[in-house]
């Protein structure tokens, strides 16, 4: 059996991320990141023996055309596409091109768009009327809901049975049903069945120490390079799920609510792995919120620290989850930068969303990074529902007084599966039906206080606001100096101007 999991050529030459809640093109963080999700999708299908290809198309730059044929030559049984909200229109063209070149090859998507809006998402791929007895023809196979790994392999299964009784005896009919309760077997699998669309029951969420080491053999690692590093990092999965009710985060569609933590041990083997084989020495740990259970974070330095390892990266928190003990041993352990949900400097805005955290906790947090010599990234939304333009210039301030190495602006976006697009939907804020603009540079709701346009406005004053002050161009002018070679140097002067 041969599966092709594939990372969707760019919409419109746009190099977008899609990996869980992150949904955004590469200028968000000058960099794109290693498909996580697919490789950790491939071993978990190379432990069943099946022959598995990876293709990234964004970062290879393999248009549709090109990549029609590569999987005319590779012959799958299956393809799977990893999809994001901005790039679904573009994501599901490519579903109907793969039918059109490849019709007896089955399709899926995963992705937290498919899994919030699964009949939409199979609406768009019909083709056909469900009338008179005539069945719809879906280009789209089947949606996988949620995370996708278990789903994927047992769907596999259900495949390599169907095929298996084609060939089979008996009569039509019954290996149809056979087919059928296969499919039907699979939890977190949606899929139609003549002009019905079925949604099979949720999967129970997995335990990560299940999980193999992702098949990172199957990709071009040089493709991922560390912002402002310029060397090749990859993404390493801590924990999934998030407890906290953030109205703007879809996240808990996908990776549900409860906390789920790889054991210290397990994760840090995998750092090992990868130093090892692939000689990748920068990480980005992948999660929620890296310091939600600081046992579980006191344990992964002491783990780091303990085996020696000399390795570089960063991660996330909220601001309510740190302390000095715990920064330090970040620092002590490789972290170099910690990057905390800032979302907003007005005390109002945060209690409407749901933060559930304080502007003072923000300020504390910062000032005990940068005791522990960490540097600092923080992340905005502009644009919250309760936002006003009063609002969102004393955000832009906050920033500044907080002395943060890095900031970013994003626009808040209603995303499918997250409490705000409920809210945005039922209120008519959202001013387009593209879903190509539901991504974080652009602003897609006009509230009766702020309209779309003034959001966009105010997010480009802020870029500008904070990177163009003497004492930022000193840090940066500071951190030019440290490129090795004039390559590096001006990558790292391209990347400077991507962020402002």
């Amino acid at each position: 059996m041969r599966i092709f999991l594939i990372n969707p050529p760019a919409p419109d030459g746009v190099m977008v991320v899609r990996e869980g809640r992150c949904m955004q093109r590469k200028g968000a963080w000058t960099a794109v990141w290693s498909p996580l999700s697919l490789a950790i999708c491939a071993a978990v299908l190379e432990q069943e023996g099946i022959e598995v290809s990876i293709i990234d198309c964004i970062v290879k730059g393999v248009t549709p055309k090109q990549l029609i044929l590569q999987i005319a030559a590779f012959k799958p049984d299956l393809v799977v596409l990893n999809t994001s909200t901005p790039s679904i229109e573009a994501d599901l063209k490519m579903v109907f091109m793969i039918k059109q070149a490849c019709p007896e090859t089955k399709t899926a998507i995963i992705g937290i768009h498919p899994t919030a809006l699964p009949d939409e998402c199979f609406r768009v791929c019909a083709r056909g009327a469900a009338s008179a007895g005539n069945a719809i023809s879906n280009d789209l196979d089947y949606i996988i809901r949620g995370e996708p790994e278990f789903t994927l392999q047992e769907l596999c299964r259900a495949i390599a049975c169907e095929r298996d009784n084609i060939s089979g005896t008996g009569s039509a009919s019954a290996r149809g049903a056979s087919s059928q309760a296969n499919l039907q077997a699979v939890q977190g699998l949606s899929f139609c069945e003549k002009d019905k669309i079925i949604h099979n029951s949720s999967r129970p969420w997995l335990d990560l120490d299940d999980l193999p080491f992702p098949a990172w053999h199957l990709i071009d690692i040089s493709d991922y390079i560390m912002p402002f590093h310029n060397v090749p990092f990859l993404l390493v999965a801590t924990s999934r799920g998030c407890p906290y009710p953030c109205t703007f985060c879809a996240d808990s569609t996908y990776y549900g609510k409860a906390l789920r933590k790889r054991s210290p041990q397990r994760l840090v083997d995998e750092l090992v792995f990868l130093q090892e084989r692939f000689n990748v020495h920068e990480f980005l740990f992948w999660s929620e919120s890296f310091t939600l259970d600081t046992r579980f974070v006191m344990a992964v330095c002491a783990e780091i620290i303990g085996r020696g390892l000399q390795i570089s990266w960063v991660c996330n928190s909220r601001v309510d989850h740190v302390n000095l003990e715990m920064l330090t041993a970040l620092k002590k352990a490789g972290c170099w930068m910690i990057g905390y949900g800032v979302e907003s400097g007005s005390q109002a805005v945060l209690n409407s969303v749901k933060k559930g955290t304080t502007v003072e906790q923000t300020r504390k947090a910062v000032e005990l990074s940068h005791q522990a010599g960490l540097e600092v990234s923080g992340h905005c939304i502009l644009g919250l529902p309760t936002d006003t333009p009063q609002t969102i210039k004393q955000t832009i301030e906050f920033t500044i007084d907080l002395d943060l190495d890095f900031v970013q602006f994003y626009c808040a976006v209603p995303f499918p599966g997250s409490e705000m697009y409920e809210q945005a939907c039922h209120n008519r804020w959202i001013n387009t039906t593209d879903w190509s603009m539901f991504e974080q540079n652009f602003s897609v709701v006009d509230y009766p206080q702020l309209t779309a346009k003034e959001i966009m406005n105010l997010r480009r004053f802020a870029y500008r606001r904070f990177y163009l002050r003497p004492r930022m161009m000193l840090k940066v002018w500071k951190r030019l100096k440290k490129a090795s070679d004039f390559k590096t140097f001006f990558q790292m002067v391209r990347e400077f101007l991507t962020w402002i």
